[in-house]
């Protein structure tokens, strides 16, 4: 054979082998609580209608992949259990009806393993594809109400979209 000819031969074995797929995405589809799981836009309001915070909220599987119960949390894990919309903790979710909800649940905020604070969250619920991004793409829409037990009395209201990542998402 000639130079050339095993010259052809190399290049379409590296076009082979560097066509393989490494990165996967892996669907959420799976899991039991789909589609409510998943990561969230949203703004945090107080009682008089103030934005108290634009962050992420976090819906993800339990450790036993429960059908009936989720975690929630809003902003980071070491969230500064301080804040009044810092909640963290497992809920009761209705995959067929698209709700959730909880009281007196225990507040992990902070990462912490145990805590004497707890949050109730009301009213949560996810309608498909009912919000619009800023980007303007279409997304699911998330809305609930929560106490949060260091702020007595305090009605927190959060709404947001499902993330998308777009740029100005």
């Amino acid at each position: 054979m000639k130079q050339s000819t095993y010259t052809y031969l190399l290049f379409i074995l590296l076009g082979m082998i560097t066509a393989c797929d490494t990165h996967r995405e892996y669907d959420i589809e799976y899991t039991p609580i789909a589609p409510l799981g998943g990561q969230y836009r949203i703004y945090v309001y107080n009682q008089q209608g103030e934005e108290l915070l634009k962050d992420y909220c976090y819906i993800a599987n339990t450790s036993g992949y429960d059908p009936d119960q989720c975690w929630i949390r809003i902003g980071e894990y070491n969230e500064n259990p301080e804040n009044p919309w810092a909640i963290n903790g497992k809920i009761t979710c209705e995959i067929s009806t698209l709700t959730f909800s909880g009281n007196e649940i225990e507040n992990l905020a902070g990462n912490v393993t145990s805590s004497p604070e707890t949050f109730t969250l009301m009213n949560g619920r996810l309608l498909l594809n009912e919000a619009t991004t800023p980007s303007g793409a279409t997304a699911d829409s998330i809305h609930f109400s929560f106490h949060n037990s260091r702020f007595p009395g305090e009605l927190f209201t959060a709404q947001g979209y499902r993330y998308k990542g777009w740029n100005g998402d």
